[in-house]
């Protein structure tokens, strides 16, 4: 039987436009909170730690919204591409934790029984998690990450502007625009690196017409940070 998940009603433009425009702005003030990190250090805290933390918040926040909305409008999950009930949602991110929880292991082994090059540490990207609380922490947010951003900015994006009758094409680029400043840019190379991934993630729904792959690769490429760590293993 073919997929039943077709759009029959259409979602408000302004529910859309709202959400594609407020969650990046949203996330760029946050991404603000990098430029003033005495706020949290002063206070005794751990600053990564913290805005890590901060940060899970702020995506489980997204994917509530999201929620309500789609409630509100009359749509369900399916219809923009998610398609497990809450028992498969259970299973899902089991296997994505039990992943993740794997590597974790791995890479404490690697540094227990190694010594650490302190320069390299110090030299590695703000994002690669450098101590076991940071890195178990960074697992959940890397968890609520992927989901969130595949269902905001692929799911509900480009199914919302498609049933505006925006080209598919067309809402794939318009979907890729606040995705790109979702991360609160610092150079052109992550301009492009976002620009890239966003496009790609949104043609890979659009052949599909399911996030799960989506939100699968979504999830390595964030653990992939994790791995940066075995180059201060001397």
């Amino acid at each position: 039987m073919e997929q039943k998940t077709e759009i029959k009603k259409v979602m408000p433009l302004s529910s859309t436009i709202t959400v594609l425009i407020s969650f990046p702005i949203t996330a760029t003030l946050f991404s603000l909170l990098l430029l003033n990190r005495t706020t949290f250090t002063d206070s005794g805290l751990d600053f990564f730690n913290t805005f890590w933390l901060i940060i899970i918040g702020w995506y489980i926040l997204q994917i509530f919204i999201i929620s309500k909305i789609l409630k509100k409008q009359g749509w369900n999950w399916k219809d923009i591409g998610y398609p497990f009930s809450t028992r498969k949602t259970a299973y899902f991110i089991g296997g994505y934790l039990l992943f993740a929880i794997g590597l974790l292991v791995i890479i404490e082994l690697a540094l227990a029984n190694s010594s650490v090059d302190a320069a390299k540490l110090e030299a590695l990207s703000s994002l690669t998690p450098k101590t076991t609380t940071a890195r178990i922490i960074f697992i959940f947010m890397g968890l609520v990450a992927g989901l969130a951003e595949e269902i905001v900015y692929r799911g509900f994006a480009i199914k919302a502007l498609e049933s505006n009758r925006v080209n598919k094409w067309l809402a794939v680029l318009i979907a890729t625009i606040p995705f790109i400043f979702q991360h609160g840019l610092k150079s052109i190379d992550q301009f492009w690196w976002f620009a890239t991934t966003g496009i790609a993630f949104g043609l890979l729904f659009l052949f599909l017409k399911k996030l799960t792959l989506n939100i699968i690769i979504h999830w390595l490429v964030i653990l992939s940070a994790m791995t940066a760590i075995f180059q201060v293993i001397q």
